[in-house]
């Protein structure tokens, strides 16, 4: 069961948070519109799939710094002196934890492949890799999660750590692809994770209220579904022999969009 939470967070007022959510995506509707009229990029309205890239990629550009600040306590501890050899960032988005792989805080990094799709955040994946001082190792693929061995070009058992923060809930057939993700790592190699997940409190008003938000939240969130049983998903991966996942912190019955976090070792 999850953790308990704590008086002042435990609060039924923590179910208004992803309306809150919402609405911040929402407000940059008009100025991707906007912009991408001003700059002729009529591209971006050829299918709703690329206009809610650029949605994202615009709204995720104020909102990831603002993200990641919230998060940092707990993704901190778990990235930082983590990751070692050859690296698979699955979705780094912008990059806003790239600086946790700068060499103070993991020098046993040799290699870091940033698997990301989305073309609109390149610009600033790079920008945040070379201010990390990664840019000699940090090399992009524009490819899915599901494609890495046929166009990324990655492997079985070449991976030394990968890193998932916030990206198994967008991804397509999620399911599938952690279990294609699982061979590529090497015996011994860890799996980090901080991941949407959802929530283990299903016969409370909670578990009702996370998929009826579910039914709007991927539009909103590019792709993202929080109602994904994640955890359950790496433990059936394959083999591993140690498993430390916990639950966000502070998390419980009122938390609309929680957290599992820790680490899975490859047998």
């Amino acid at each position: 069961m999850p953790e308990p939470q704590t008086a002042q967070q435990a609060s039924p007022l923590n179910l208004l948070r992803p309306l809150l959510l919402l609405s911040y995506s929402a407000f940059y509707l008009i100025p991707t519109i906007y912009e991408s009229i001003l700059n002729f990029n009529f591209k971006v309205f050829q299918s709703f799939d690329n206009f809610k890239d650029a949605w994202f990629a615009r709204f995720w550009t104020f909102f990831g710094p603002k993200s990641r600040q919230f998060a940092e306590p707990s993704v901190m501890p778990l990235l930082k002196n983590a990751a070692s050899g050859v690296c698979l960032d699955i979705g780094p988005g912008s990059g806003e934890w790239l600086y946790l792989f700068g060499k103070a805080n993991n020098g046993g990094i040799t290699k870091i492949y940033g698997v990301e799709p989305n073309i609109g955040m390149h610009a600033q994946l790079r920008e945040s890799a070379v201010k990390a001082g990664l840019g000699d190792i940090y090399e992009i693929v524009g490819c899915g999660a599901e494609e890495l061995s046929t166009k990324g070009g990655i492997q079985k058992e070449s991976i030394d750590t990968i890193i998932t923060v916030q990206c198994l809930c967008s991804i397509p057939s999620p399911e599938t692809i952690i279990k294609e993700l699982y061979p590529l790592l090497k015996s011994g190699g860890k799996w980090l994770v901080y991941e949407h997940v959802r929530t283990k409190y299903q016969g409370d008003f909670v578990g009702y209220w996370q998929q009826g938000i579910n039914q709007v939240w991927p539009t909103f969130f590019n792709g993202c579904d929080i109602t994904r049983p994640t955890d359950e998903w790496l433990l059936q991966a394959g083999e591993w022999q140690e498993v430390k996942l916990r639950p966000g912190e502070g998390e419980g019955p009122y938390d609309t969009v929680p957290h599992v976090i820790g680490h899975l070792v490859k047998k």
